[in-house]
């Protein structure tokens, strides 16, 4: 009896520039969590494949997988990760918070 090899990658293939465009859809002027992990990521644009590009922590957190089985998760909550605050700086996107009261 032989056994199946575990696949490795998703067994549905991504046709890559479909993919590219929906992850830009999906994150455009948005920041990312990573799985279940409560830190918010600035998301920046890292080369992929074929001039092709997709969204990845600003930071360059790691992550196991290219975003298709849902590991980043699109939010637009405020970036919580140090490292990507430091990176964007205190105009990154969304980081204006409204002020609760006016001052006189």
């Amino acid at each position: 009896m032989s056994a199946e090899p575990i696949p490795l990658f998703p067994v549905n293939r991504v046709d890559p520039p479909r993919f590219a465009a929906a992850q830009h859809r999906l994150f455009a002027g948005m920041n990312l969590r990573i799985g279940t992990s409560a830190t918010v990521h600035g998301v920046t644009w890292r080369d992929w494949i074929n001039g092709l590009t997709l969204p990845a922590p600003a930071c360059r957190q790691g992550w196991s997988g290219l975003g298709a089985a849902g590991e980043l998760l699109p939010t637009t909550h405020w970036v919580t990760c140090r490292k990507c605050q430091r990176i964007l700086g205190p105009d990154g996107p969304d980081q204006d918070q409204a002020p609760l009261f006016e001052l006189h």
